[in-house]
């Protein structure tokens, strides 16, 4: 971090010290100095991930729930089952506690806004004299030391006038030079932002859009005009310059983030499904509209409007989220335009002073339940429970819920008139049948919903005509009964805990096309999840000239009924990731397995695929070895099973990323030539693995290799294995080893 080297440091050797007692360290400053960027790089350290038997990040904000961030810290320690769900408060604070115990562990409290939210979980937190740290960060110098008590906070100052200008070229230029005209200006630009990060990152992204000349530079300075530090709105003027900035075609995706709560971690590929269905992504002859709504992400990533919380093994953005202030900026702008509207209960916030520290978003007028309710998008973040069965909302074209509540008790109704909805997620609510009102939705692109019931397809058919998105999460597998073809506009289909099948009584099964449906095809379907091997039919996959995602899930009963669906996987000529599990890899091992068919019977695109629980023979790698466009693999929960694996030259010819999880295999013989472009080796539980290839950190390419609750012999040899390449003078290499 530019200015900050000597702090880092300094925390590190607060939190990673020889003092036994639990410790709370706290960083402290104003908004856009970089106090969650400042802390996320001490919890990513490496000196700390080996140092914390268990490290755990929980988001605060304002309206704080304690369940929720006592499940956040469980998710951190362990995998956790849907039962946790239903515990109690008590119950998870207890559990919690038990977790714990013993244990060295750094909990990251980030963006803490009152005392109670400290008071509400301090008793969670066991002291073992065992070097245990909690860090958290706050705007508010109370916060912090009544959380810290006889440990200063640390203030994080602002940028000196060089290292501003470090920071800003960084982001305008990258690695080149700022041409020799544009530095003064530049500089004056700089100082101009008063050594604030979050306005020097937003300028940055901001000139890097922009033409390189000094007459533009000079206008950008003139615009920006002097920050005044004491003003609580100091940073507006730079995000509404960002956003003045911005082509028409990225204000609406931009603006449409302040639907997501407060330091909401953003799912890219919801929020991409999303625009489409809104209609804000903008059709090109070579591209899907989920390729080119990709491209909009990256462009506000590169202008700073938005960041990257987390990429996806293929290096594609996976989790991306927005800065307070700038959330600020995307409710103000919404207002103004009725674009979008947030409820929220104000009641519960946590706050001493309204005036001076409530931010802007909660500042805008709640929306009163007796207002004309001629609002275009609505997200409830609480509250719901207020507008069900009492409230119309004829003009609204989106409903987002946040709330987590259960309507199991509930009738056939939903109770809220939405005649023009075009976008429905309400997965939060959990319902017990499907409201006779939602299927009533003739207009609806996007439904994303939570039922424990079983349904069919067929009930949604008022809305076939129209529905592009379709996301259900159902305890029972859901029946097409035919009607899967009937929706014309359908791009992705997915099922959460549950599989597409069909019923026995229908008179055709899928995979043996009436006369009436034999000639529809879904050419607009993306992707589609999870289907049953009883699906995967050539006339099937043969309907879906354009899929490019696809999930299967196989049971014991699919495995003694069906054999060679696998094969019928090449007539997906697009398809470019797949993901295929059996239900139960113990079981699995125990049948007459399955074998991988030839190279040349998968789909030709593969790019990605994961197997999991299928207990394929390790001989079989072979097959996938020569798959010419495969970059990422990962094997999970006995995928493959034996107690050996040699690798062979001559294959993996686009391997980057390869995952092994939960495996018997013990010894693994390969060297770097087996795997010319692998760049990360991701090994989770391999127990019985004595040690990695000496050869593979010789790959050319390989950046990292991470171990997690791995053998003893196996972090040994990782450990021999980075001495022996920083003694090569390869410094390139990073190993990364969690031993629990």
């Amino acid at each position: 971090m530019v200015g900050l080297e000597n702090d880092l440091v300094t925390m590190l050797d607060s939190l990673t010290g020889l003092a036994s007692q639990l410790k709370v360290f706290s960083i402290i400053g104003m908004a856009g100095i970089g106090k969650t960027t400042f802390a996320k790089k001490l919890y990513d350290h490496p000196l700390v991930m080996h140092h914390f038997y268990i490290r755990a990040w929980i988001t605060v904000s304002q309206q704080y729930q304690v369940k929720e961030m006592v499940l956040s810290v469980l998710r951190c320690v362990a995998s956790v089952s849907d039962e946790i769900y239903e515990k109690s408060e008590e119950e998870l604070r207890d559990q919690m506690y038990k977790s714990l115990k013993g244990r060295r562990y750094l909990i990251v409290l980030d963006d803490m806004w009152d005392t109670k939210a400290w008071d509400d979980l301090r008793r969670t937190f066991p002291d073992d004299n065992n070097g245990s740290r909690i860090m958290l960060t706050s705007r508010l110098r109370d916060v912090a030391i009544h959380a810290s008590l006889n440990i200063p906070p640390h203030c994080l100052r602002c940028l000196s006038a060089d290292e501003s200008w470090e920071l800003l070229c960084s982001k305008i230029f990258v690695n080149e030079s700022c041409p020799v005209e544009l530095v003064e200006i530049g500089k004056e630009i700089a100082c101009k932002c008063q050594g604030l990060p979050l306005a020097l990152v937003l300028l940055g992204g901001l000139l890097s859009n922009m033409n390189k000349k000094l007459d533009v530079w000079e206008e950008v300075a003139k615009s920006v005009g002097s920050l005044v530090m004491e003003d609580a709105e100091h940073c507006q003027n730079v995000l509404a310059l960002s956003y003045n900035h911005l082509p028409d075609h990225l204000k609406p995706c931009f603006l449409y983030m302040g639907i997501f709560p407060e330091d909401y971690e953003i799912s890219v590929k919801k929020l991409i499904y999303l625009w489409v269905a809104e209609g804000f992504i903008r059709a090109r002859k070579v591209k899907s509209l989920e390729e080119v709504a990709e491209e909009y992400l990256e462009d506000l990533v590169t202008r700073s409007l938005v960041f990257i919380k987390r990429r996806r093994s293929n290096g594609r953005i996976k989790i991306c989220y927005i800065h307070d202030l700038m959330r600020d900026l995307c409710l103000r702008e919404s207002q103004k335009h009725n674009f979008l509207h947030v409820i929220n209960n104000y009641k519960q916030l946590p706050l001493k002073n309204p005036h001076d520290d409530l931010p802007l978003h909660l500042r805008i007028r709640q929306i009163p339940q007796n207002s004309p309710h001629n609002l275009r998008r609505l997200s409830f973040h609480s509250n719901i429970r207020m507008y069900i069965g009492t409230a119309s909302f004829p003009y609204t074209r989106s409903v987002m819920c946040f709330e987590t509540l259960s309507l199991s008790s509930r009738g056939t109704h939903l109770g809220m008139r939405l005649i023009l909805l075009k976008v429905l997620d309400i997965m939060n609510i959990h319902l017990r049948m499907v409201p006779d009102d939602i299927l009533c939705l003739t207009q609806l692109k996007y439904l994303a919903l939570t039922v424990q019931y079983s349904l069919y397809i067929s009930h949604f058919e008022s809305m076939f005509q129209s529905l592009q998105i379709f996301i259900i999460d159902c305890e029972q597998d859901v029946d097409f009964t035919g009607s899967f073809w009937n929706m014309p506009e359908l791009r992705h289909f997915h099922l959460k805990r549950s599989c597409l099948t069909y019923s026995p009584t229908s008179s055709s099964v899928l995979g043996v096309l009436t006369a009436e449906t034999a000639q529809k095809v879904q050419n607009n379907l993306q992707s589609l999840s999870t289907v049953r091997p009883i699906f995967c039919t050539k006339k099937v996959f043969l309907g879906m000239p354009n899929l490019k995602k696809l999930g299967v899930r196989e049971t014991e009963e699919d495995h003694h009924l069906l054999r060679g669906w696998f094969e019928k996987l090449v007539y997906l000529q697009q398809l470019e990731t797949l993901k295929y599990t059996f239900s139960n890899p113990f079981v699995s091992s125990n049948l007459k397995p399955h074998r991988l068919p030839l190279s040349e019977n998968f789909p030709p695109k593969l790019v990605k695929l994961t197997l999991s629980g299928t207990s394929f023979p390790w001989e079989d790698m072979l097959k996938l070895s020569k798959l010419p466009k495969l970059e990422v693999l990962k094997l999970r929960n006995y995928a493959f099973s034996g107690a050996l694996w040699r690798s062979r030259k001559g294959g993996f010819c686009c391997l980057k990323f390869l995952l092994i999880g939960s495996t018997d295999l013990e010894v693994w013989e390969a060297d770097g030539t087996h795997f010319p472009k692998l760049e990360r080796l991701v090994l989770r539980h391999c127990r019985y693995l004595k040690e990695i290839p000496w050869g593979i950190g010789e790959a050319p390419r390989l950046e990292n290799i991470t171990l997690h609750c791995c053998k003893d012999s196996a972090v040994m040899s990782a450990r021999n294995l980075e001495e022996e390449q920083e003694s090569m003078g390869n410094v390139g290499l990073t190993i990364h080893i969690t031993e629990r």
